[in-house]
C-alpha cells in the first residue's frame, strides 16, 4: 500500500488491516450522496451493497490509489458493513467524529463493541 495523503478515519478491517478512509470528494459525493442516503436507511439491499463498497473503494482511492473493487468488497462483510458506512461518512464529515491525538489528524472509526461503561 501506499503513503497516507488524504488524513481520514483509521479502520481496522478483518484480518488486521487497518486503512485511513479518508473524505470523499466533491465529485464523489455528487455522484454518490443520493445512493449513500437510501444506503443509510437501514434496509439491506443489492443496491445498498453495491453503494457501501463503491463508497469505501471511491474513498480509499485517494490514499490507496493500487487497491481494487474486488479488495475493497472482500474487507466488507455484513458484521462490518454498517460500521465502514459510517467511517467514510465520518470521515467526509457529515457524522461526529472523534480525534486521536497520537493520530496526525486521522479519527478512529466508530466502535461496533458493547459499551464497557454501566449505562
Amino acid at each position: 500500500m501506499s503513503v497516507v495523503n488524504v488524513p481520514g478515519v483509521r479502520y481496522s478491517f478483518p484480518g488486521g488491516k487497518v486503512l485511513v478512509i479518508p473524505a470523499l470528494s466533491l465529485g464523489a459525493m455528487e455522484q454518490l450522496l443520493d445512493r449513500i442516503n437510501a444506503a443509510m436507511t437501514g434496509n439491506l439491499s443489492m443496491e445498498g451493497i453495491t453503494t457501501v463498497i463503491d463508497a469505501t473503494h471511491t474513498a480509499l482511492l485517494r490514499n490507496y490509489p493500487d487497491i481494487t473493487r474486488a479488495e475493497v468488497a472482500d474487507m466488507i462483510d455484513l458484521s462490518n458493513m454498517a460500521d465502514v458506512l459510517n467511517a467514510v461518512m465520518n470521515a467526509s464529515g457529515l457524522e461526529a467524529k472523534t480525534t486521536d491525538d497520537d493520530s496526525a489528524g486521522e479519527a478512529e472509526a466508530p466502535s461496533s463493541g458493547a459499551s464497557s461503561t454501566p449505562t
